[in-house]
């Protein structure tokens, strides 16, 4: 590592848009960007993005965080992602949308893999339950029998944080914790499994290269380097997926630990070392040949808070909009007025069906026990107890049937900040809750990688108290 090198830069992909963040070898802000963008949904059911749209929200997002930093000084970069299947060139071009974890049109194809792999011979190399969106195989069998021709143009089959890596490097690679999520990897081998390949008729070449996640798989392109300001050759390393990134950079790696990052959907997360994973969970490798991380994913704890902004709180969004205040703070303001209990009402947050760990695309939202007694801070706060009954529903088969004792919860993400929604889970989970005041956990933890991909940290337990 040059003397030069003082900061590190992180990325993360995620589902309403890019952020990246310059950071201090000692953990410290630099610099942030963010480059939005929105969801395609021209049926039900389905769920895309236009993933070169993803690649000029990134440009912006890094010439943001980089204002006042000199190229130079950035020793390494960082790539975190949400998931989905992008299918693109040899040039790394995408040759349609981007198909995103929300998108639940192969459905049919979780039947077909049922059927010539088994779902207990799935679940056993792959550490994971068939599922569609959340897992690229059956988005790829989908491909294949819908739009052939697509299928059979595609050079590579892409993951979010792969395509970026590659628009960055020219390298097609793909980190084993996000390959873990394919439906097609080894995870305790760490390599794509051959002979689900050929049951299913996938060729191994259409898939990228698998990497660790802290390893340099290329330096910027000269081509990369005008467009986002970055020095041409600076080392980007294989990342990882964001909620690795997020365990990184709430500090949590060791078995029993747990965090909790509150974005558009939840995720209940922290590493195992036994290698025995349950069907009901997530899981996928770590950044450590020896540990796995097991993910609780909660479809609706932030996605039911904006829907309940955008379908009942246009007066608070006048009133945010009015004062420079933020417009969740005036509607949990409102829930904080309504008592434990919301008064006997009751909400299920399964607005978008749900993952962990019930894995029921079909299940759907319920307000229980409306009266003419209840007012909207009723409304709102059960809305925040549904949400945090849905982690008690995860923390809980942790605790019962996997064997592990958790005394703390880390909350990151966007809700962290929320003193009231944070009491609630204390108290729904009767748990010491510690709420982050990093609110760019997943760019810090890919930053981190960065980091320890050129040696400035030794391993990764002195990168977190370094940072």
């Amino acid at each position: 590592m040059e003397k030069t090198h003082t900061h590190l830069l992180g990325i993360d992909i995620g589902g309403t848009g890019t952020k990246a963040g310059v950071f201090a070898l000692d953990g410290t802000l630099v610099g942030s960007g963010y480059g939005e963008y929105q969801m395609i949904s021209t049926l039900p059911g389905q769920a895309e993005h236009d993933a070169e749209v993803w690649w000029q929200a990134t440009i912006q997002a890094i010439r943001d965080a980089m204002a006042g930093v000199a190229p130079e000084t950035i020793g390494a970069i960082g790539v975190g992602c949400t998931n989905g299947l992008i299918a693109v060139d040899s040039s790394g071009l995408p040759i349609r949308p981007a198909i995103m974890l929300w998108d639940q049109r192969a459905l049919p194809e979780v039947d077909r893999i049922k059927e010539q792999l088994g779902g207990e011979e799935v679940f056993g190399v792959t550490g994971n339950p068939l599922a569609p969106g959340a897992f690229s195989l059956p988005t790829i069998l989908w491909l294949m029998h819908n739009e052939p021709e697509s299928f059979e143009a595609a050079h590579k089959l892409m993951v979010p944080g792969g395509f970026l890596v590659a628009r960055l490097t020219g390298e097609f690679t793909i980190d084993h914790s996000r390959a873990s999520t394919t439906l097609l990897f080894d995870i305790r081998r760490r390599k794509w499994h051959q002979p689900f390949l050929d049951k299913l008729n996938i060729d191994v070449t259409k898939l990228p290269r698998p990497v660790a996640s802290d390893e340099i798989v290329g330096g910027v392109t000269e081509a990369a380097a005008e467009l986002t300001g970055l020095k041409a050759g600076t080392p980007v390393i294989g990342g990882c997926m964001d909620t690795i990134g997020a365990s990184l950079g709430t500090g949590v790696l060791e078995e029993g630990q747990c965090f909790v990052i509150m974005g558009t959907a939840a995720r209940v997360a922290g590493p195992i070392t036994t290698g025995r994973f349950d069907h009901r969970f997530m899981n996928c490798t770590h950044i450590t040949d020896d540990c796995w991380q097991y993910i609780g994913a909660i479809n609706g704890v932030g996605s039911a808070l904006r829907w309940v902004r955008d379908t009942f709180c246009q007066m608070e969004q006048q009133d945010a909009e009015a004062t420079g205040k933020d417009v969740y703070e005036l509607i949990t303001d409102q829930a904080a007025h309504s008592p434990p209990g919301s008064k006997g009402l009751l909400f299920l947050p399964y607005l978008a069906g749900e993952r962990t760990p019930i894995w029921d695309p079909y299940a759907r939202g319920v307000f229980f026990g409306v009266t003419l007694g209840h007012n909207r801070g009723d409304v709102f706060r059960s809305v925040l107890e549904g949400a945090a009954f849905a982690i008690k529903h995860v923390v809980d088969l942790l605790e019962s049937e996997n064997g592990l004792v958790i005394e703390e919860l880390r909350i990151g993400g966007a809700a962290a900040s929320s003193t009231i929604w944070n009491q609630i889970i204390a108290d729904t989970l009767g748990k010491r809750v510690v709420s982050l005041t990093q609110s760019h956990t997943e760019v810090l933890g890919a930053a981190i990688l960065a980091g320890k991909s050129l040696g400035f940290y030794s391993d990764y337990t002195q990168a977190i108290s370094q940072t």
